[in-house]
């Protein structure tokens, strides 16, 4: 996977507001859904609407710009300012709009991400115009085809889209197909979120291995005490953890209710650039975040985040207190290292940590501000830029605000979820 993506590689309403996102020029979003996998009802309304603002633009010509082609076969003249796997941001008649690739020519998205591959410091999105948050985003391709099946070398593998699962033990055609599902969902849903986080068009697909017992497992890398790890080249799963394991009585594959680990490895895998310049909170409580999303089936849900935030929150809660939630207060878990993270993974007693990420970055994603991600995308954007994360935490993020403020804020948040929360 390309790891040079952005610069630097080398390595929804909170009231009142305690600070507002600096206010951002004109910025056209039309009405449409921003996923490609919408229905063509969606996608025409979409492109009628699109062309509105062309005739609008006929006879505008920018700086840079040139002519591109909507579906409906109707030129204008835009300047390209960013684009990311599933959109691009156009500069029409002195105004940005968002654009998906649905809408426009072959040719003309062939151009948008040649012009991505060439200019790889540039935005994949624009803070000061972001997409819509989309309302869902579903798998594109769920066929899965067996590769390898050697039960005396005791190597199964499998591959669909963009990943190849390879396995020690044999499993049924439906079981991977679950697995692939999950893995290419959630790089969709990744590509959709309006945060610029990945351009697509891998060149290689994404490796996982699964293993049945946790010796081969720990061989690997995987660390002690862990259901799945990501060691910056591939994706570790250990098989029991999920419930998958053989018995006298052939296999046990209870795993519906184990799938947020596969959902937030892959997580890690997909955005695995970033890795090496998000402070460990993000890097985790991003992760986090995605295996809360609703899912089924291979489709996400994103209408209704805050449901499935308090749900996962309390997935271990029983008994009387099943709502109250232990959280590490901001000061002390944004400074929180890798290594001290993993010494508590190692220790058995992250929990805290995980929830406490997760609701963080909920915050930032959709609460904060106006609860459009604009403070954590123009952020990303500052540090894919190069921006130290401090410098941009304390420019974007917290605008003013100290971390102790936050910790309020999330106290108010747990509130609007209906957790009762200690901050330690």
């Amino acid at each position: 996977m390309r790891e040079d993506f952005f610069m630097g590689a080398n390595e929804a309403r909170p009231k009142p507001e305690i600070a507002a996102v600096a206010r951002r020029r004109s910025c056209k979003i039309p009405t449409l859904n921003t996923h490609r996998m919408r229905s063509e009802f969606c996608l025409m309304s979409a492109m009628l609407r699109f062309a509105a603002l062309v005739m609008f633009a006929a006879t505008c010509v920018a700086q840079e710009s040139r002519t591109w082609t909507a579906r409906t076969g109707r030129s204008f003249d835009a300047r390209l300012v960013a684009c990311d796997a599933v959109r691009a941001t156009l500069e029409v008649a002195g105004r940005k709009t968002i654009v998906p690739f649905a809408a426009l020519s072959a040719a003309d998205v062939e151009f948008a991400r040649g012009w991505r591959r060439e200019r790889l410091g540039t935005a994949l999105i624009d803070p000061e115009c972001l997409p819509p948050w989309p309302g869902q985003a579903v798998a594109e391709v769920a066929s899965v085809q067996a590769v390898e099946s050697d039960a005396v070398a005791r190597s199964f593998i499998w591959e669909s889209a963009h990943f190849r699962i390879t396995s020690d033990l044999q499993l049924p055609l439906g079981i991977v197909r679950d697995f692939a599902l999950v893995f290419e969902a959630t790089r969709e849903v990744i590509l959709a979120t309006p945060l610029g986080l990945h351009p697509g068009g891998e060149r290689a697909k994404y490796r996982v291995q699964l293993f049945s017992n946790p010796v081969d497992y720990g061989q690997a890398g995987g660390p002690t005490a862990s259901g799945g790890y990501f060691n910056g080249r591939e994706m570790l799963i250990l098989l029991p953890n999920l419930g998958i394991k053989p018995g006298t009585n052939g296999l046990t594959a209870a795993y519906a209710k184990s799938l947020f680990v596969l959902k937030h490895e892959v997580t890690h895998q997909i955005l695995r650039p970033w890795g090496w310049v998000l402070p460990t909170w993000l890097d985790e409580g991003f992760s986090e975040c995605v295996a809360s999303w609703p899912y089924t089936q291979g489709r996400y849900s994103l209408e209704n985040l805050n449901a499935g935030m308090h749900d996962y929150l309390l997935k271990w809660r029983r008994g009387p207190d099943n709502r109250t939630l232990r959280i590490i207060g901001p000061p002390t878990l944004m400074n929180l290292t890798g290594d001290e993270w993993r010494t508590q993974v190692a220790a058995q007693t992250a929990y805290d940590h995980y929830n406490s990420a997760a609701l963080l970055t909920h915050y930032f994603l959709r609460h904060d501000g106006r609860g459009d991600s604009a403070g954590l995308a123009t952020y990303l954007d500052a540090i894919r830029r190069g921006t130290p994360p401090i410098e941009a935490e304390e420019k974007h993020l917290l605008r003013g605000r100290t971390r102790t403020d936050l910790t309020a804020e999330l106290r108010k948040l747990a509130r609007r979820l209906a957790i009762d929360v200690t901050v330690e």
